[in-house]
């Protein structure tokens, strides 16, 4: 279990109406960078709008589901979301059943890799005489029907007498095929001159956030194996361009412009590439779809659900943990199954139909 995250004291929390003030977690989720304007956000059972008047005033993707009189959000949630708050509703139930079963239908709409928030005043009864034990206990007994991993706490406060919890939804797509961490110079060499005779492979890099961007780990992934290479370790990375600006083998790349201005830096140009994110606008832009960023492309086209959350972290510090390094793993391995989605190979010309 996490440690539990602390609220900036005097954080300001009324609405522009006289309703309820929103929920503090929303506000220590967005200090600590956990809730960004790129999550998907439901407000499940949301009252009067108080947390959905708060998140659209700053611009969140945000949907409020409370068909109960006299709230009036009737209009039931569609899709998956990055984040469903389930915020002050304990109360409103009598059972556990009645608990337990509102938890499920609310956990139903976090997509794989999501997480369900919820805030209770009743949980703080918990707390005393056995502290965070005791409101531990009661949450892991509140989720143990959900398919969830990575329970955590959140800082219980004070002022709104409420304490909140969030468990993950598992089912993000894991590495399927082996990969390699590549930090000695003479086993770089040797994947380069393996990956040479490749005719296709899956491209991606991480990178600090910070301008100017340094190359941190490249993933090259095949279909027997990916590769994860230090960059920071092996460099220069001059090997890797036979690999890279040859014609014959294609990379296959979401988002290739900005690896290109990154292997720029290193003097090394791709060639013959393949992109992932221009495919997608070219297959889909007639029709409405929820974006094209690696995450929304897989879900579209593979039914795969990928976890983005370690796009922010630092790939600077080695080791990299082991969630880093699957990570990296999946988001080349994605490369050659999207390929094939959107150019499937064609079928065998001595097919029998009948």
């Amino acid at each position: 279990m996490s440690e539990p995250l602390q609220q900036t004291p005097g954080t300001p929390r009324k609405t522009v109406t006289g309703r309820r003030p929103a929920a503090p977690v929303l506000h220590l989720l967005q200090e600590n960078h956990r809730l960004t304007n790129h999550s998907h956000v439901l407000c499940y059972g949301c009252g009067q709008g108080s947390d959905v008047e708060w998140l659209q005033l700053r611009r969140f993707k945000v949907h409020g589901y409370d068909p109960h009189p006299p709230f009036g959000y009737a209009e039931a949630p569609k899709g998956l979301y990055d984040f469903v708050f389930f915020n002050y509703l304990l109360a409103r139930l009598k059972t556990d059943a009645a608990r337990k079963a509102a938890l499920a239908k609310a956990f139903g709409h976090v997509k794989p890799g999501g997480w369900l928030v919820v805030t209770s005043r009743s949980a703080m009864k918990a707390e005393s005489p056995d502290g965070e034990n005791g409101l531990l206990r009661f949450f892991q007994e509140l989720f143990s029907d959900l398919d969830y991993s990575d329970l955590e706490l959140l800082a219980a406060d004070a002022e709104d007498r409420s304490v909140a919890a969030m468990v993950r939804r598992n089912g993000v797509y894991a590495p399927a095929v082996p990969w390699v961490w590549i930090d000695d110079r003479e086993e770089f060499l040797a994947m380069c001159e393996r990956l040479v005779r490749e005719p296709v492979i899956g491209l991606d890099v991480e990178t600090i956030l910070e301008e100017p961007r340094v190359l941190c780990t490249i993933q090259l992934a095949t279909p027997q194996r990916t590769f994860i290479v230090d960059a920071l370790a092996v460099a220069p990375l001059d090997p890797l361009r036979p690999v890279l600006e040859t014609d014959r083998t294609l990379k296959v790349i979401h988002n290739a412009m900005f690896e290109e201005q990154m292997f720029a830096k290193h003097k090394i140009k791709l060639v013959n590439v393949y992109d992932t994110l221009t495919a997608s606008r070219k297959k889909h832009k007639k029709s409405a779809v929820s974006g094209h960023k690696l995450g929304e492309t897989c879900e579209r086209e593979l039914g795969l659900y990928l976890d983005k959350g370690l796009q922010t972290s630092d790939w600077t510090e080695r080791p990299l943990s082991a969630a880093q390094l699957a990570y990296a793993a999946v988001d080349a391995e994605v490369m050659l199954l999207l390929h094939r989605a959107f150019c499937p190979p064609p079928p065998p010309e001595n097919l029998e139909l009948f």
